[in-house]
Formats: C-alpha cells, structure tokens, sequence
C-alpha cells in the first residue's frame, strides 16, 4: 500500500516540475514569457531582459519542489519495493 504512495509522489512530482519547467523552455526558445497571475502580462527578452531573467529564475526555482517531491517519491518507492523482497526472501 505505501509503495503506491511513492509512485503518487513520484507522478505528482513530476507533474508540478513539469507544469513549471515546459513554459520556461518555450520562453527561452522563443524570447517570450508569460506571468502568472490573474492578468498574465507577456514579457518579451528585448523589451524587458531584467524582467525576463528574473521570471525565468522563478519558474526554475519553482521546479525544484517538484523535482525534490519526485526524486522523493522515487527513492520511498525503490526502498518499500527493496524491503518487500527482502521480507519475501526469507
């Protein structure tokens, strides 16, 4: 039952970096970001480079949680698969 926790962990992890991390390779590809927000403003790289530089730091950053709570889900995973054959082993 703990096992399907850390697959949840992991997917959901994966979900929140992933949610964070495809809008920031588009922006660096195109030169273009959006913020977030109620009234998302689209940022351009040669209008506003500062701005720019500094939301796409933000969503980086925002990716890290997502990355750790996958990374974590991952490991809890592999340790309850690791203890489960050595309970059945004998």
């Amino acid at each position: 039952m703990w096992t399907l926790a850390g697959i949840g962990a992991f997917l959901g992890g994966l979900f929140l970096m992933l949610r964070e991390l495809l809008p920031l390779l588009k922006a660096r590809q195109t030169g273009v970001i959006r913020s977030k927000g109620h009234a998302a403003r689209r940022i351009e790289r040669a209008v506003d480079p500062e701005r720019f530089e500094g939301l796409c730091r933000a969503r980086l950053k925002a990716a890290g949680a997502g990355g750790l709570l996958a990374i974590g889900g991952a490991v809890w995973t592999i340790m309850q698969v690791a203890g489960i054959a050595a309970a059945s082993a004998g």
